[in-house]
């Protein structure tokens, strides 16, 4: 078998597993509550939602074209706006969430070239987002007692000093790939050059801890308005972890997972399977709503714009 047929064969399983997963689910709990805790939702609070998970991803572009400007690729940041949302639309089609950063690099790397250095843009816009999501998580899960099991309690502050250590050792890492794995150093280059740049290394941080809270405070405004009341350092610590379940490459976009993490983490918390499988469809319908306007977007063709308008 060619890598292709692989590919299209590893494509139908996740889409299968996803399937599967929501099948699963819908099958354990009453639908008829499911929909009586959808129905609960006021309209406004989702509207409200929506536009503060938009605002998040506009702050997540100027993140991204802060990180290119370090690379010295040109262009406004409203093109970079443009080309963010078209890659949060193919984020629908493709697996783990993150296959749209490679239409973001084709975008950036197209007229310039310089495609590893433009990978290690969206790259190290990932990172930052990444590693503010577990240092909120970190901090959230001390701030109150938690009933997750000690692995998962241990888990988002490890991984967070984890990669906060990979930037500080940074100096020391980039000598020892450039001498034994020279075809990656690209990518470490321009943690190293931002590392440098306090200033810069602030307002980057600045950026990802600001979206990171609006889009938990998102889901945390669709569970109040859902009937869920619980303290908002609980979601700061729920959905980063839901956010990271739905990377592992098992699934299509993350659907089952997602909805299957969200039930097992609230119901640690006492919370309704219904209400909590609700909230999860409920959080992924504002992404699929705003991951359309960078359809629009596509079809007005943003994509083919150069980067110098």
């Amino acid at each position: 078998m060619n890598r292709s047929g692989g590919r299209k064969i590893w494509r139908l399983a996740r889409i299968g597993i996803s399937a599967g997963l929501l099948l699963w689910l819908f099958s354990r709990f009453d639908l008829k509550g499911l929909g009586t805790s959808l129905g609960e939702l006021n309209p406004w609070m989702w509207i409200a939602a929506f536009f503060m998970l938009i605002t998040a991803q506009v702050l997540s572009s100027i993140r991204w074209w802060i990180l290119s400007k370090v690379c010295a690729f040109p262009g406004p940041w409203l093109s970079y706006l443009g080309f963010y949302f078209v890659g949060m639309f193919f984020n629908l089609f493709l697996p783990t969430g993150i296959g749209g950063d490679l239409f973001q690099i084709h975008f950036l790397s197209r007229e310039e070239g310089r495609r590893i250095v433009a990978a290690s843009t969206v790259v190290s816009d990932r990172f930052f987002g990444l590693e503010a999501m577990l240092l909120i998580g970190a901090v959230a899960v001390h701030l109150r007692s938690h009933p997750l099991p000690a692995p998962l309690r241990l888990f988002l502050p490890l991984s967070g000093l984890g990669l906060l250590g990979v930037m500080a050792f940074m100096p020391l890492m980039e000598h020892l790939i450039r001498r034994f794995w020279p075809t990656i150093a690209p990518y470490l280059e321009i943690i190293s050059i931002i590392r440098r740049n306090p200033l810069r290394l602030v307002s980057l941080f600045a950026l990802s801890f600001c979206l990171q809270g609006l889009g938990i405070a998102a889901v945390a405004l669709l569970g109040k308005g859902m009937g869920i009341f619980l303290p908002m350092a609980t979601y700061f610590v729920i959905v980063p972890i839901v956010a990271l379940s739905t990377l592992l490459p098992i699934s299509f976009n993350g659907i089952g997972v997602r909805e299957g993490a969200f039930v097992y983490l609230l119901g640690l918390h006492g919370i309704d399977a219904g209400k909590a499988l609700g909230l999860g469809l409920i959080f992924f319908s504002v992404q699929v709503a705003i991951s359309l306007i960078g359809g629009i977007a596509y079809a007005a063709g943003v994509h083919r714009r150069s980067l110098g308008l």
